[in-house]
């Protein structure tokens, strides 16, 4: 434990060295008046970021062997859903997933940021679903949609092609929960994206024949 309570320090003081040069820079480019040196601020934001998930995880990990009070684990892990501000809902039919961030690039090396969170928030509203007497959906001939929404305040260059988008994780936790398979003849996605107030993504489960008149509301 010592060990890792060690490597988790380690971590925190890399990002807190990350975010210091990538406030020198920001500076730097406020200063000249130029966005010279705009590319290598984002590259230190997103090593920064990358830094402060794996410490998220570490962190995450050690909870889990360390907390023995099964209740004091289920709250954090309710707490986790809360913190993330993932929703899901359910209504005529359709299942809708939101999530305060973009689903990764499908070339990015870490994803379990989101993919973790969302099977915490699914395992806990089916359960919430059981204990309430309420339906839990599963869907044999469906499409999932994913609406990506893009801060509209930010550079449009952030716009990724849908085929960018790595799909497979976020169906395969989805699947876990909700799908009969995710397998092409089960399921079929499809990718929307719009600008908005602030980056997000929505997901939307719905029976097949339901998605034509659905779609149509884009």
């Amino acid at each position: 434990m010592k060990q890792q309570l060690d490597e988790a320090q380690k971590m925190a003081l890399e990002a807190g060295q990350l975010l210091a040069e990538a406030r020198n820079l920001m500076a730097s480019c406020i200063r000249t008046h130029t966005g010279t040196g705009y590319a290598n601020l984002t590259d230190m934001v997103l090593e920064a970021s990358k830094t402060g998930e794996r410490l998220t995880e570490k962190l995450r990990r050690l909870s889990l062997e360390v907390v023995l009070d099964t209740i004091k684990y289920e709250q954090y892990q309710s707490d986790l859903v809360r913190i993330h501000g993932i929703e899901v809902r359910y209504l005529d039919g359709i299942l809708e997933v939101t999530a305060p961030v973009l689903v990764p690039h499908r070339k990015e090396s870490y994803t379990d940021y989101l993919y973790k969170p969302l099977h915490m928030a699914f395992q806990r509203w089916c359960r919430k679903q059981k204990e309430e007497g309420q339906e839990i959906p599963e869907y044999d001939r469906c499409t999932v949609c994913f609406l990506h929404l893009y801060d509209r305040e930010l550079p449009l260059g952030r716009v990724r092609d849908h085929d960018n988008v790595e799909e497979k994780h976020v169906l395969d936790v989805i699947s876990n929960f909700f799908l009969v398979s995710d397998g092409g003849l089960h399921a079929d996605t499809y990718h929307i994206s719009r600008l908005s107030e602030q980056d997000a993504t929505r997901i939307f489960v719905m029976d097949a024949e339901k998605f034509p008149r659905w779609v149509g509301r884009f």
